[in-house]
């Protein structure tokens, strides 16, 4: 009872706060109004990267070079992602120089005459500063081509050689060399038949929307969560006065910070959830009684961390900027802006070890899909963390009592 006494006088003084009724009211339709607004782009698309364009200047008037050219513009694959478009340099420079392509891809004269006697004439790529990402993919693939036409000459040269040495006529020798040219080259262009496609899901196999939508809900749990402790760190000193005058256990203390954690967190997470139903039209297609579940595993999980800041022997200045360092890393490498697939080496072993991580693991193949093995595992390692967490406080609560 003492303890339910003690999470009521916090919530009092947290209430008195002008500050508790903007968290709780305001700060949630602004900042999903925010969210949906600025990701606007990514989640219309499947894809992080939005498709873009590329000029072709175009200074060899050669028929093998418009073939090169035109198996650009009809490749499916390449279409879907890059965009060409065939024009002169000076309206090329003017659009790269207001950031509506992404590359200027200029051929020289008499390049496909030079790849037949090898004298290589390179093309010339000139990139967007803007668009640093479309650029260097460009400008990727644009060097693995030139690396294949490299190394197809050679064998080319060896053809040629094996067939002066066996006598053959020059005119024989000149067509089968001019033919394997053509062949090497339009192959080196042809992405779709140099490369195998493999469809990677980023976003665990939902839409961007539903994925950011998770993102932005565990993300204002958590600000909620530090805004909590920092306006419940002023009546810190008086609880533990009353709590040394009454003899209130760790436990009770603990419990109560724990309580008012969730009735506050619980409290933001049922208005985040009535913001997205009505600026979305988002819905379940899970499991129902998982989804619920794992809704209450994350107010708890996120409300055993705050509880656990809330009893560190620290200053509260340092204890709200650690607060504040774990909300930086729990977006940043918790999969939160990033999907998991896009963590890899030492950042993948980070981003396992966030429990924001496993908290949108769990969300997303509760509420989106249902996948009771990931679910399981997921829901596994936050009991884990929330145990964790709360064995932790009462220690150090005890040390600080002692």
């Amino acid at each position: 009872m003492r303890a339910f006494t003690l999470a009521q006088t916090q919530l009092k003084e947290i209430f008195r706060q002008p500050l508790a009724w903007v968290v709780l009211f305001f700060m949630p339709f602004t900042l999903i109004g925010f969210l949906l607004y600025g990701l606007e782009n990514v989640l219309k698309s499947e894809s992080m990267l939005p498709p873009f364009d590329v000029a072709i200047v175009n200074k060899d008037d050669d028929a093998q070079t418009r073939l090169l050219i035109q198996q650009f513009q009809d490749d499916e694959e390449i279409e879907a992602l890059i965009t060409f478009r065939t024009m002169d340099e000076k309206k090329a420079l003017n659009l790269l120089e207001q950031n509506k392509i992404a590359s200027i891809l200029m051929i020289p004269e008499g390049f496909a005459n030079g790849i037949k006697f090898g004298d290589n004439k390179s093309v010339t790529v000139i990139t967007n500063e803007q668009r640093p990402f479309q650029s260097a993919l460009f400008l990727e693939m644009m060097n693995s081509s030139a690396d294949l036409i490299s190394a197809a000459q050679s064998g080319v040269n060896t053809i040629y050689d094996y067939l002066k040495e066996e006598n053959y006529s020059n005119d024989y020798v000149m067509k089968v060399s001019n033919q394997m040219i053509f062949d090497f080259t339009t192959f080196a262009f042809n992405r779709k038949i140099m490369f195998d496609i493999e469809e990677i899901k980023s976003f665990q196999g939902v839409t961007p929307l539903k994925y950011y939508s998770i993102s932005g809900f565990i993300f204002l749990l958590l600000l909620t969560g530090l805004l909590t402790m920092s306006m419940t760190s002023s009546t810190n000193a008086k609880i533990d006065e009353r709590l040394r005058t009454f003899g209130v256990s760790s436990g009770a203390h603990l419990f109560s910070g724990l309580a008012t954690q969730v009735t506050i967190l619980f409290m933001q997470a049922v208005l985040i959830i009535i913001s997205l139903w009505i600026l979305t039209d988002l819905e379940v297609t899970g499991h129902y009684g998982w989804s619920v579940l794992t809704f209450i595993t994350a107010i708890i999980v996120i409300g055993a961390w705050y509880t656990f800041l809330s009893n560190l022997p620290i200053a509260e200045g340092i204890r709200f900027f650690l607060g504040f360092l774990g909300l930086v890393v729990f977006a940043a490498g918790g999969s939160l802006i990033f999907p998991e697939s896009y963590y890899t080496g030492i950042l993948e072993w980070i981003n396992l070890s966030t429990l924001s991580h496993w908290l949108h693991t769990s969300l997303v193949h509760s509420i989106f899909i249902e996948n009771e093995d990931v679910l399981f595992s997921s829901l596994g390692v936050l009991a884990g963390m929330t145990g964790a967490l709360l064995f932790s406080s009462y220690i150090v609560r005890r040390v600080k009592q002692s």
